[in-house]
């Protein structure tokens, strides 16, 4: 035995040896990063590293004891059943779990009420590979930070923007408008969802009671239509320390594409005014950089030209990868989404792209993807809508600056620039997002009752919007709106343009159309629908003809008649309305023009916009009778 380490008279017993190495095993196993538990009950690894593809935030900044913390993992893959666990003081926190599918996968967990000290969170699959995980503290009470004589700025550009960030981005854009697919969702005004800690996954995240409780002290975002999109970017980007950029944009024309000025950034403009207390909290400054200064966007500012590099916007493909939550969708008649939700297809359901948007009214709701709501050109003399992601600003040389197309095409996490939406032609650009959300094809009926229902949502929308123009006249005491002239009634500022319904009423007689056609497609393109085994495509647009006949007879919509009366009306009545619809647009006329009534129906209505008005509209009229809306200039 020379040479043995146990040799000699303090040598140890071999039965003894092997005794206190099975203790020390154990007592490592029970004491484990402080462990009271077993290995497979608590998988947090020796060295905690997450994943290449994964990323985590944690909300609020600073977790205080009592009080929500969020736990948000992003992913640009797939991780099927896995698990996001946390732990603290007194083992395993009980939190409340969410998952959704991507690009970007997201899990969620929140822990309602944490302790004071050490916590840790890991996101493991089922065999147990960790994928991400990390740490965070819950302090007793906020820190207070040293008194200071330099003016503060509550906007510090402390990050960039990259794939991680935008993956974030997706996942709140996701969150705050999520409802269940048979729902329509709105709100009044969006601040309405930011004051909501159960959809804001940034509620309070800087420490300051910016979303609430105390509403009178929490921020104020009104966006309409062509706000929607930056005011969304800006909240998110001030939130997570980004830095933020917009550009004044001219109007352009028919034949000539809006042009947009030097990017205008968040630099000192979150920094307290001495003197006036309207605007010393960061609430306060934030809502005042909105309304005063972003809130000069507008509804021409995503329509620039696809190879512009001086804009907000670049174009991107039609593809599940790229149209991310948080893409915007314009609309070259003036109106403006953002890619809130994707669905996707199942055996026996149809895919679904869901966006929301803001409206004039500022309410904010939800539609889903399809023609009759989401309007596109193939002539693009005038600029270039379709579907763009917000453009990365960087930092260089102490400024910043927006990256141009070539840079973004470069950029690793990005090289999404693409201007292939433009190349398809109008019913090509339709076809492909009919590909991209239901990848296999539907069969007939499906496909339809689709359709059939967005036409019901986009119906249901109108019965808000009417409603607040009512609302409005009473307020008013029925004081008559001014009626811009010429193609300016689709877009213009003040009461018309927040009560009025032209372009609304454009894009609800566009839809009617296009669901009344739509069984002649099963004639036109058979491939693209499933059609049962036997069954010729003559029979299948019979049965869908029927299945228009039944849906439109059963759903619809009731309105509030001048009277206070209760009307209804059903899809079938609305559709053979369409004419009456084409002047039904203006808030004067009383609630029961607005629907195309006649004969009994018109009895209870009080009131006529004035006669100048309606020669006008008389003139306008054909514009809605084409289902073509004129350009501006």
């Amino acid at each position: 035995m020379k040479g043995s380490a146990f040799q000699g008279s303090n040598s140890v017993p071999r039965g003894a040896l092997g005794l206190l190495l099975a203790t020390l095993a154990v007592l490592l196993a029970l004491g484990f990063w402080g462990r009271q538990a077993h290995a497979d009950s608590d998988p947090f690894p020796r060295t905690c590293r997450t994943r290449r593809s994964f990323a985590v935030m944690q909300s609020p900044a600073t977790p205080l004891a009592g009080q929500p913390v969020r736990l948000v993992v992003v992913a640009e893959r797939e991780a099927s059943g896995g698990r996001l666990r946390v732990w603290g003081p007194g083992g395993e926190q009980p939190a409340t779990l969410m998952q959704r599918g991507g690009p970007p996968f997201w899990w969620l967990a929140t822990i309602e009420r944490p302790r004071v000290g050490r916590h840790r969170y890991v996101l493991v699959e089922p065999g147990g590979r960790v994928l991400a995980c990390g740490r965070f503290r819950v302090l007793r009470r906020k820190p207070t930070s040293p008194p200071s004589t330099q003016p503060v700025d509550y906007w510090p550009n402390a990050r960039h923007w990259n794939r991680v960030e935008e993956n974030l981005y997706s996942a709140w854009i996701e969150k705050l408008f999520d409802a269940p697919p048979d729902q329509r969702p709105s709100w009044t005004p969006l601040h309405v969802v930011f004051h909501d800690p159960a959809r804001n996954l940034l509620y309070n995240h800087l420490g300051f009671n910016e979303d609430g409780p105390e509403v009178s002290d929490a921020i104020v975002v009104q966006p309409d239509c062509a706000d929607l999109p930056h005011f969304l970017r800006a909240y998110f980007a001030w939130k997570r320390r980004l830095p933020f950029g917009y550009r004044h944009c001219s109007r352009g024309s028919s034949t000539k594409p809006p042009r947009c000025g030097e990017l205008k950034t968040n630099v000192g403009q979150l920094v307290p005014v001495a003197g006036d207390r309207r605007l010393q909290t960061p609430a306060q400054l934030f809502s005042h950089f909105l309304r005063k200064k972003v809130s000069n966007v507008h509804s021409a500012s995503g329509r620039t030209a696809a190879n512009d590099d001086a804009t907000d916007l670049y174009p991107v493909a039609l593809s599940r990868r790229s149209l991310r939550p948080g893409t915007v969708y314009i609309d070259p008649y003036g109106h403006l989404l953002v890619v809130s939700r994707w669905i996707a297809q199942a055996e026996g359901t149809s895919g679904l792209l869901f966006a929301a948007d803001a409206h004039p009214d500022l309410s904010v709701g939800r539609k889903r993807f399809w023609r009759g709501a989401f309007m596109f050109l193939d002539d693009y003399r005038g600029g270039a809508g379709g579907f763009k992601a917000f453009r990365p600003i960087v930092e260089r040389d102490g400024q910043l600056v927006a990256l141009t197309n070539e840079e973004i095409r470069k950029e690793s996490g990005y090289r999404n620039y693409a201007t292939s939406q433009y190349d398809l032609g109008l019913d090509g650009f339709y076809l492909k997002m009919d590909e991209v959300i239901n990848p296999r094809a539907l069969g007939p009926l499906q496909a339809y009752r689709e359709r059939l229902k967005a036409l019901h949502e986009l119906i249901g929308e109108r019965v808000d919007s009417v409603q607040a123009g009512e609302d409005h006249m009473k307020k008013s005491a029925y004081r008559t709106i001014e009626m811009p002239s010429g193609p300016r009634i689709f877009e213009t500022r003040g009461p018309w343009e927040d009560f009025s319904t032209p372009a609304r009423d454009m894009r609800l007689l566009i839809a009617i159309e296009d669901v009344l056609r739509y069984p002649d497609l099963v004639i036109k393109m058979p491939k693209r629908f499933a059609l049962a085994a036997g069954e010729n495509p003559s029979q299948a647009r019979q049965k869908m003809l029927q299945l228009a006949q039944t849906f439109m007879d059963k759903h619809g919509i009731h309105y509030v008649a001048s009277d206070g009366s209760k009307r209804r009306l059903s899809i079938k009545q609305i559709v053979e309305r369409r004419k009456e619809l084409e002047m039904a647009y203006n808030p004067n006329d009383c609630v029961e023009l607005r629907w195309g009534a006649s004969g009994d129906e018109l009895r209870t209505c009080k009131r006529n916009a004035p006669a100048d008005q309606r020669q006008r509209m008389l003139q306008y009229r054909a514009w809605f009778a084409s289902r073509t809306r004129p350009p501006i200039r």
